[in-house]
């Protein structure tokens, strides 16, 4: 009998039972590390061809590439944190030596789908593909390297994502929010590495959606990390923290500062893209 490809519906139920015990085998990271922590920055931007449009929001947005990105690289550099950057296509056009310089200084560059108000779960079959096919060429054609994993557009794949993924050799996806740790799933024959994502540490969700101050955000992250830290003694954990380019004006400089800060206080803390979260997954 064929064993059945994940879909995008598996985000809800896996084909793996393994998958929701409730009292999973330990895992183990680099170096006996209780957590893994990885930073994720998003350079995005909105396109007018899509009916989610709003000049306002496409005005707002350009900052980022104009702006943030280059405060956020600068102040990673600061602390030697290599981050995943998520970039739509459209921000790669548009800003094509920020993401060159961003490969140049050790960062993964990640493709986001083509602009951020595109969504593939409202695209058809033929429209999904080549809107996944044509970010992945531009980001490829920028970096010079193949893209190794893929995140969706709010996070909202269409039915068909993960089977062009497997298709084009990507490793590792990262639009479901259902786990605290990575899991693989088979598609196509191939394997993939999904790598959560969690909305209590962007800060998008905190700032921009529900007007909370930056504060906020550094206390989500620090409450986050240290419950995550205490249960990795036994059982080690990953967490994600996320800002947003355009976010990244100097009232946000000090938040995220103060992250890597509270982070670096405690020993046994691998800091990862998730590129290299993938690779180690695949290797257990």
């Amino acid at each position: 009998m064929q064993e059945r490809d994940w879909t995008t519906a598996d985000s809800l139920e896996t084909t793996d039972d393994r998958h929701f015990q409730v009292q999973r085998e330990p895992i183990t990271w680099p170096n006996g590390a209780r957590i893994a922590l990885t930073w994720t920055v998003v350079l995005e931007l909105l396109t007018a061809t899509s009916k989610h449009f709003n000049t306002a929001h496409v005005i707002y947005g350009v900052y980022g590439g104009r702006r943030g990105i280059w405060r956020t690289l600068d102040l990673l550099d600061a602390y030697d944190v290599k981050a995943s950057i998520f970039v739509n296509g459209s921000a790669g056009e548009k800003f094509p030596q920020v993401v060159k310089e961003a490969a140049a200084r050790g960062h993964e560059i990640v493709p986001y789908g083509y602009a951020s108000n595109f969504y593939l779960e409202e695209l058809d079959a033929r429209q999904e593909r080549e809107h996944i096919l044509k970010t992945l060429k531009i980001i490829e054609d920028l970096t010079g390297r193949k893209p190794r994993g893929w995140a969706s557009p709010e996070y909202r794949p269409g039915p068909n994502t993960l089977s062009v993924l497997a298709e084009q050799g990507i490793v590792w996806n990262g639009d479901f929010p259902n786990d605290d740790l990575p899991y693989r799933c088979k598609v196509g024959g191939k394997e993939l590495v999904i790598i959560p994502y969690q909305l209590e540490s962007d800060s998008r969700e905190i700032y921009e959606r529900h007007r909370h101050h930056p504060r906020v955000w550094v206390d989500c992250f620090k409450r986050s990390f240290d419950a995550l830290y205490e249960e990795g003694a036994e059982k080690p954990k990953m967490l994600n923290a996320t800002l947003h380019a355009h976010l990244a004006r100097p009232l946000w400089m000090k938040a995220l500062e103060s992250t890597i800060r509270h982070a670096r206080q405690f020993p046994d803390v691998w800091y990862a893209t998730r590129g290299e979260i993938a690779d180690w997954w695949l290797k257990r």
